[in-house]
Order: C-alpha cells, then structure tokens, then sequence
C-alpha cells in the first residue's frame, strides 16, 4: 500500500505541473492570437488607406475635360429676373456667386474639374458683360450624373449687360496679367463684393467715382476700392499717378545748348585770366618792396 501510494501521489503532483503548463500555454496561444489579430486589423486598415489616397479623384482644367469629350455643360448667370431683389446690384447679379453650371458627366469615375481664377467667361450674346471668375474652384464631376451648382465671379464690362439665367456662356483663357492679380488678391482676401467689382471695373473700364456711384459706390467704398488698387499698384482714373512729360528736343533748343556752353567756357577762361593777373600783380608789388 505504501508503494502505492507514493506511485499515486507522484502521479497527482505529476498531473498537477502538467495541467499548470497547459494553461500557462493557452494563456500565451491567446494572447498571440489577439496580438496577431490586432497586426491583421492595423494592417487592413493602413492598406485601405493607401488604397483611398491612391484612388484620389484627378483634378484636370476644365477646358481640357471639355475637349477630350469627359462632359457636357451649361453656363449661365444665377439672377433670376422674376424673383423680386431690394438692391439692383446685389451679391448675385454682377458679382459673388453670380454663375450657375450644370454639369453632365459622360464617364463612369468621379474627377474634378478645376476652373482658375482670373479665368474669363465669354458670352454667346455680345451684348452681356464677359465674366471674370474670382474663385478658383474644383468642381466633381460624379460619374454618369448631372447636377448644378453655382460659383464666383465678377462682371467685366461695365456698360454691357449683367448675366442672368439666360444668358449662356463659354469657359475662355485666363485673362490680361493685372486682371488675373485682381481676381487672385479677391480670392486671398475674401473680397467677393461691391468693393472688389468697383476696382475692377475701375481697371477694366477705366471707371471713375461718377460712373461707379450709379453702382453703389460712396466715399466709405471708394476709399476701401482703393485701397485695393493702390496695394497691387494699378493705375486708374481712382488711383492716378504722377508721370512726367517726355520733351523733345528741337533744333532750337539743341543751338541754345551750344551757345550755354560756349558761354560757360568763355566764363571760365575769363575767371581764369583774372585769377592770374591778380596773381602776377602781387608778385611784382612784392619785388619792388
């Protein structure tokens, strides 16, 4: 029995260490197993990512999408004669968001479509005003989808027409060098207002104060107009700068000049001559001293 006994209880103490390992064991399976699970998620994930940033829609010139057939479009202006308006030149009509396109897209992937600032907006009808726009913008082109949205602009010619909902437009050029600094500085300073169409007007259509106050214009206005102009130092019937007169010279003037100079030296021969007779003079008065 006591033999027994030891064989027993060796075989318990055994069996005890043995079960002790195997839970130490499935512990660590477990533990492994979430660890690589989390590795398996961080790794989808990071790899979803890649995949979103590699699938970042193409932005391309609009003209460019144009002509390689991605689209069809209409632009028009956004004012709507048959609404009523309080103020004839309100944000809406010559300037702000003043430009509606529909967009119809023939693709079946989503780009973007870009359209620069400073870029003109050319009317079918000669009589509307062309457009500057005054906001660069990048517009979705959703696959196979039509949709409208409106964006920034400003009137360019003062005498003619403003846009409204039916007068059609086409995307042109980026226009004239200072045109294209004033549309960039409204863009960086959030200028889309009365202010910013009254200096543009001013460089475009060599407007003054008289013909801008039919539009609004005070001396408050005025003054922040420009202010605009005189930052990117446009010259303007607001901000005129002093020129000076280029003269030329005639065959008169070019005898005169001579007849200076011929008087100058015989000056200077003179003085000359004097200098050294006072000089001789007070030698002699010395000698006989």
């Amino acid at each position: 029995m006591g033999g027994f006994a030891k064989v027993c209880f060796g075989y318990k103490v055994v069996s005890g260490q043995h079960k002790k390992q195997t839970t130490m064991k499935n512990k660590l399976n477990r533990k492994l197993k979430t660890l690589l699970t989390a590795v398996a998620v961080m790794t989808t994930f990071l790899t979803f990512g890649q995949e979103q940033d590699d699938r970042k829609p193409i932005v391309l010139p609009i003209n460019e999408a144009i002509e390689k057939g991605l689209l069809e479009l209409k632009i028009t202006g956004a004012s709507d004669p048959r609404i009523f308006h309080e103020v004839v030149d309100r944000d809406g009509v010559h300037f702000g968001k003043c430009m509606a396109i529909i967009l119809k897209s023939n693709i079946d992937s989503l780009i973007l479509l870009k359209i620069d600032c400073g870029t003109e907006l050319i009317p079918f009808d000669s009589t509307f005003q062309t457009m500057i726009v005054t906001k660069t913008v990048e517009l979705p082109l959703y696959p196979n989808q039509t949709y409208a949205t409106r964006f920034y602009a400003m009137c360019g010619q003062i005498h003619d027409d403003p846009p409204y909902i039916e007068s059609t437009y086409t995307v042109g050029k980026l226009s004239n060098s200072n045109t294209v600094k004033l549309a960039r500085y409204f863009d960086e300073n959030h200028i889309q207002n009365m202010i910013g169409q009254h200096a543009l007007w001013s460089y475009t259509d060599e407007a003054d104060l008289k013909e801008l106050e039919k539009y609004g214009a005070d001396s408050l206005t005025i003054a922040k107009t420009k202010e605009i102009l005189d930052n990117l130092n446009l010259e303007t019937k607001l901000t005129p700068k002093l020129t000076v007169a280029h003269i030329k010279e005639t065959n008169e003037m070019s005898v005169n000049r001579y007849y200076i100079y011929a008087g100058l030296g015989l000056l200077f021969i003179l003085t000359t001559t004097i200098v050294i007779l006072i000089i001789r003079r007070k030698k002699n008065d010395d000698t006989i001293a």
